[in-house]
């Protein structure tokens, strides 16, 4: 059973998102690149009904549970969210948090950029304008410096994810985090790895010179029971029951202001959260709650994310139902499908990809 839950998992957001890219975001590709900020909100719209999807899955059908604690800002800030990095599954748990207390039409990811020519999921996060990285600073700072432009320029309020850490925890991340300790008289950590401040810093500045940096978000994350660590686990069945998030909101203002500062300030957070995370993992309740506080999220507001879940869940099976109908009955909806596609595969090797157009209209 978990098996066929998996596979039924991975087919069923392939191709929600393969056809709702082709179908949706294709058509809005010149409307975002001559009127941006429409086509920005448009794009946002159909990219957060697929967001929403993903959570309704790994939910829904994979039953995992999520617990929030702690102090979320508010859902109309533009925010830096900084997470430790134990699973290359946070940032799509992360959804479930921005679903509930933050903007998901407005989340954004870093990412390597070999992802970006997978076809669907490449495509679609194209579209969403996430960052695509080389992992070569002289590169990918300037590249960064460009997406935010761009999100500044389309008078949207981004909500960047960024992983500090660097990789996902690991054994041969931890021993080059200890070796990094041993060598610049760090204290060795065991629930984290050190954070790299060089990123955060760009990011940071980047955002307030841009005007769209109203508070850093410092989110924990933690699985109590079970610990999956990559997409192969979750297409087999296998799913932590819970995920944790303890989430503390830092306004702006109470960032320091030179870089020397900011890399204190990180670095005084990771020691924080090492010491949050050692507490948890070795407590038998394996809790964030300080004297027994409730979760965050309210029975309430849970009854209405599942509720909005499964209505979700019903237009992506209409959708689908839709698109394999006309696949079959309409030959021009074939040629409308593979056109789309070639679109995408045309954009990528002459011009750098949708998202390099789209921070092109702010440069």
């Amino acid at each position: 059973m978990k098996l066929l839950k998996g596979v039924a998992f991975s087919l069923l957001l392939f191709l929600t998102c393969f056809f709702g890219t082709l179908v949706l975001l294709t058509p809005l590709i010149p409307l975002a690149l001559t009127w941006t900020s429409l086509g920005r909100r448009m794009m946002d719209l159909f990219l957060w009904l697929w967001f929403v999807f993903a959570v309704a899955m790994y939910e829904l059908l994979l039953g995992i549970k999520i617990v929030i604690h702690g102090h979320p800002g508010p859902t109309t800030d533009s925010t830096l969210i900084l997470c430790n990095h134990r699973t290359r599954l946070d940032w799509l748990f992360l959804m479930a948090y921005q679903l509930r207390c933050g903007s998901l039409s407005h989340y954004r990811i870093s990412l390597k950029a070999s992802l970006k020519h997978i076809p669907g999921p490449g495509w679609a996060m194209q579209c969403a304008g996430f960052l695509f990285l080389q992992r070569e600073w002289s590169k990918d700072k300037h590249w960064i410096s460009r997406a935010l432009r761009y999100f500044s320029g389309s008078g949207t309020h981004p909500q960047f994810l960024l992983f500090p850490e660097g990789t996902d925890f690991c054994e041969n991340g931890l021993a080059k985090s200890r070796s990094f300790a041993e060598q610049n008289g760090y204290p060795i950590y065991d629930y984290v790895l050190h954070p790299r401040t060089t990123g955060f810093i760009h990011f940071v500045n980047e955002m307030k010179e841009n005007k769209i940096l109203d508070s850093v978000l410092d989110v924990t994350v933690a699985y109590p029971k079970d610990i999956i660590h990559g997409e192969a686990d979750l297409a087999k069945g296998l799913a932590p029951q819970e995920v944790h998030f303890s989430v503390e909101n830092h306004p702006v203002s109470d960032l320091p202001q030179s870089a020397d500062k900011l890399e204190d300030w990180l670095r005084d957070l990771w020691r924080q959260k090492e010491a949050k995370l050692e507490k948890y993992y070795t407590d038998d309740a394996k809790v964030f709650s300080m004297n027994g506080e409730k979760p965050y999220v309210s029975e309430a507001k849970e009854a209405s994310v599942r509720e909005l879940l499964w209505m979700v869940v019903v237009f992506w099976a209409l959708f689908l139902s839709v698109v394999f109908y006309a696949l079959v009955v309409f030959p021009l909806f074939k040629w409308y499908c593979v056109l789309s596609a070639a679109t995408f595969v045309f954009l990528g090797k002459y011009y750098g990809g949708v998202d390099a157009l789209l921070y092109a209209t702010c440069d």
